[in-house]
Parts: C-alpha cells; structure tokens; sequence
C-alpha cells in the first residue's frame, strides 16, 4: 500500500492518537481496538485486537511510518503508511508491551519480524545498536 496524506488530523493532537482512532472501529463481521500503541521516532507500532462476530479473536501489530510537514504546497500536513506485521516490516523497534500483546501466529514474515524486535530490546538492554535484518533463510 502507499501513503495517505490529509491536511489535517481531524481534532486528534498526536499521530498517536489520531492512529489509535483510526484502528479502532466495529462493522457487522468485525471488531478491531488498540490495545496498546507507542511511537518510537516517527513510527507508531500498536498491538490490535480483532473479534470476529463468530467469536474468533487475534492480537496482531500494526506499524505505521508517519511524516508530519508545516510547508507541503498542497496543504497536507500529515501522512501515514500503515503495514501490519504480516508484511514484514523493515522497522522494528516495537515495544515489548506491544509484542507481550500478540496472539500466536502462523505469518513466517510476522514470526521473523518479531523475532527482530525482540533481538533489537536485547541489544539496546545490552547496549548495542539495533539489528535492522535477519535474513529468513540465512544458512548460517
């Protein structure tokens, strides 16, 4: 998917907020909260919760890059591009309230992404830098 610019965020004071709002929502065969959501940088990562109206229910994460601009010609002053962990999203810093959140998954991409996340609170607990990519089948 692509990126979503608006002029404004409609009254919400934050990114944060304003995405927090957009995933949380009902339809008839669905319902999806933020159980939990965090910026780190410019990236928000939230935890989200979907029921279905079977009674199914999933934890999954959200991330989305964000750009906030004060000069675009166009008057768009916000802008998000919105991923789930399915995708396997190169950032992964998420939070690991965030991850204590997800349900089990079946996702490879998902898997490898937290595993990245996880990997990455380990080296900045031990203080090293973050790990940007593990290759899935790196053979070593």
């Amino acid at each position: 998917m692509g990126w979503l610019f608006m002029r404004d965020m409609g009254g919400y004071a934050t990114p944060r907020s304003y995405l927090d709002n957009q995933f949380t929502y009902a339809h008839a065969d669905h319902r999806l909260t933020v159980l939990a959501s965090s910026m780190v940088g410019s990236t928000y990562y939230a935890a989200c919760e979907r029921i279905e109206a079977s009674g199914g229910r999933a934890v999954f994460a959200v991330v989305c890059l964000t750009r906030q601009s004060t000069g675009a010609r166009d008057g768009c002053t916000f802008g998000y591009k919105d991923m789930t962990e399915t995708m396997g999203p190169c950032e992964s810093d998420c939070p690991a309230a965030i991850l204590d959140e997800l349900t089990e998954t079946d996702s490879t991409y998902a898997s490898e992404w937290r595993a990245r996340c996880r990997a990455n609170l380990v080296r900045r607990k031990l203080g090293s830098g973050p790990i940007n990519r593990i290759p899935s089948s790196a053979g070593i």
